[in-house]
């Protein structure tokens, strides 16, 4: 009796480590998104086309959390796209096809980006306060984020490319083609939330609750210093699952696969969430970031 009662007892213990090991979160990973060719009509030069396709890849490329397939220097795409008539109006049900499926899979991606450069107006203004002319330009992007594994559309978005320079009208377009740079970093903190979890908290005040905490991803995932998170409680009502905002974060130091944390809102609501229902329960996302005007409109 006395074996068999160990038995159940150490058949139990299994049973509950692999339900706790099913259950565990994941480590964040890196998303792989496909740029493909972008299209344009004869009002843009394909030279301001293709700049600004180039910015779009290094928006997503500085964030240090993509891999970013270009889909005219890989074989496999350039294959698929030689066989496919350009689109004069790409929607999800002429992106996804059998063929063009099997090759984004292979490649392990999940998004697919489509872009179309639609307008390009340059204009010499006087500039009432100097009283000199400066010109600007202004180019119409739009961009479309396609979910490869089921073909929907994540996100669309027209985006308006402002350049300005007092000595030609080149260097204005060429600013504005600079300013898709700054425009994807904000694109890409709306529309691709880095998501984590908390995997300790290092102090906790009497009364602030938890002061300081490690998360899980550091410089691999491209998180820097000044990075600001909020914190979600994942909260169960009945049959639905929601997300309700209870705290924000501050990078402080940034390490190889993790980083810690100042709490600055919501420290006793962290720290008794985390101590009594546990690390699941705590979605950590990205906050996004403030758009910088540093190349474009404003740019040299």
């Amino acid at each position: 009796m006395k074996f068999k009662f160990l038995s159940v007892v150490m058949m139990s213990a299994l049973c509950f480590v692999g339900s706790a090991k099913a259950q565990e979160t994941s480590d964040p990973q890196k998303e792989t998104v496909i740029v493909d060719e972008f299209t344009r009509t004869t009002a843009v030069p394909a030279y301001l086309t293709e700049g600004i396709r180039a910015n779009v890849i290094e928006g997503f490329v500085s964030k240090g959390r993509f891999h970013v397939v270009d889909a005219l220097t890989n074989d496999a795409l350039k294959a698929l796209s030689a066989k496919r008539v350009a689109e004069d109006n790409v929607d999800a049900s002429n992106v996804m096809n059998s063929e063009s499926e099997a090759v984004y899979k292979s490649l392990g991606a999940k998004y697919l980006i489509k872009g179309k450069v639609t307008d390009r107006t340059v204009t010499r203004e006087k500039d009432v306060l100097s009283d000199s002319y400066s010109w600007y330009s202004k180019i119409s992007l739009s961009l479309t984020v396609y979910n490869i594994l089921d073909g929907s559309t994540v996100a669309s978005k027209n985006i308006q490319l402002t350049g300005v320079n007092s000595d030609s009208s080149e260097k204005a377009d060429m600013n504005a083609v600079e300013d898709a740079k700054i425009e994807m970093r904000s694109f890409v903190d709306a529309n691709f939330k880095f998501k984590t979890f908390i995997e300790m908290i290092e102090s906790v005040d009497k009364k602030k609750g938890a002061k300081e905490l490690y998360i899980v991803g550091g410089n691999e995932m491209g998180i820097k210093k000044g990075q600001v998170f909020k914190v979600y409680y994942v909260k169960q009502i009945g049959s639905r699952t929601t997300n309700q905002e209870i705290g924000t974060l501050k990078a402080d130091e940034v390490m190889d696969g993790l980083t810690k944390c100042n709490v600055t809102k919501g420290g006793v609501e962290i720290n008794d969430i985390f101590n009594s229902e546990g690390r699941d329960k705590l979605v950590i996302e990205s906050a996004g970031n403030t758009r910088e005007k540093v190349g474009g409109f404003f740019g040299f």
